[in-house]
């Protein structure tokens, strides 16, 4: 599922935690985000979950 990118600088400074195999849903959805805008993104980090 596409989702709307998070540009928060507040939300982006916290401390994210190792991916489990509970947060596959979350690696599907950013790769599906990164297909969606991959005319104007380079990359996207899997911490800017909301």
């Amino acid at each position: 599922m596409v989702k709307k990118i998070v540009r928060d600088q507040f939300f982006l400074q916290q401390k994210s935690e190792p991916a489990t195999e509970a947060d596959r849903q979350v690696v599907e959805d950013l790769l599906d985000t990164l297909r969606a805008n991959q005319d104007r993104c380079v990359g996207m980090a899997a911490n800017m979950r909301e």
